[in-house]
């Protein structure tokens, strides 16, 4: 039972979700000499907030999709947890707006509930749009932290260095963006088989497992090029450089090699296994650059 719901709730992301917040909270809003709006218990009510409503909306998901079907959790339970959920999310996410005086932010924490309920309603199927939306739920948390967590009282070169910052994690976004439809089409080509029998409309049963591989296989070529072109930005700084084209270019070169080479099962297990790696370095070089420009660079 509570295997059932941990899995429903997808918890690992979640935590994944929240460990992202803080790590970026403490390697580019922190430490910098400049005070931002949201302090670390702050940004632990807004953690709070987001998994709540994240467990909310995978909760919302799994009732439309299941609506008709038999599963091991009664739906009617799934669906009065969801609104607690959603009730506490809510609740928390205006205590923090309130709190640091950014009133009109609470209605993110309104709007975003509403859109995945009618969102989760209309859209029962899985199709490539829906993978849109989950590649960005990461993203996103990023841009929330930043229009939360807003320096104050900045000098003109502070100033500068935000604006430095902020580029920083633009690029992380957009990276993060695509590398997750990447590998979301990864996974659907990995469960096409049963997709197909589902009647789910992803982009392996639509176009096929070649066309689908190719647009994968695109993507990636892109978010390759984006993450060479910031090394290329950097390349007078040897250390930032570096950091970039040992932990994000190579590691994306390799991805696209053997995604040039797949064509089993098998292979698209091993992407998968890849594709985490090539996370876990992504993440690996965030503190690494952020310590760089802590404490050498500033």
């Amino acid at each position: 039972m509570n295997d059932t719901f941990l899995n429903i709730i997808q918890w690992k992301k979640i935590i994944y979700f929240i460990f992202i917040l803080f790590l970026f909270k403490f390697s580019f809003l922190h430490g910098y000499g400049f005070k931002t709006t949201l302090s670390f218990l702050d940004l632990g009510l807004l953690s709070i907030s987001s998994a709540f409503l994240l467990a909310s909306g995978y909760l919302t998901s799994f009732f439309f999709r299941n609506s008709q079907k038999k599963t091991r959790l009664p739906l009617q339970r799934v669906k009065k947890l969801s609104i607690y959920l959603t009730i506490v999310g809510i609740v928390v996410g205006l205590f923090l707006s309130i709190k640091v005086n950014k009133t009109s932010y609470g209605l993110i924490f309104i709007v975003c509930p509403i859109i995945v309920y009618l969102y989760s309603k209309n859209n029962v199927q899985k199709t490539f749009f829906s993978n849109i939306v989950t590649s960005f739920l990461k993203p996103f948390a990023l841009l929330t932290l930043w229009w939360f967590d807003f320096p104050l009282n900045l000098s003109i070169e502070q100033w500068e260095l935000f604006y430095d910052l902020q580029l920083i994690t633009i690029g992380y976004v957009i990276i993060s963006f695509l590398s997750n439809i990447v590998v979301e089409i990864i996974i659907d080509i990995i469960n096409v088989n049963q997709d197909n029998l589902n009647k789910q409309n992803t982009l392996p049963v639509l176009l096929g497992r070649k066309r689908a591989k190719n647009i994968a296989l695109m993507l990636s070529i892109i978010g390759c090029l984006f993450v060479f072109s910031i090394a290329i930005a950097f390349i007078k700084n040897k250390f930032i450089f570096s950091t970039i084209m040992l932990l994000g270019t190579i590691p994306e070169l390799y991805f696209i090699y053997r995604l040039m080479l797949a064509s089993e099962t098998k292979d698209y297990n091993f992407l998968h296994k890849i594709s985490y790696v090539n996370f876990l370095l992504a993440l690996l070089s965030v503190p690494t650059i952020a310590y760089y420009i802590k404490y050498v660079i500033n």
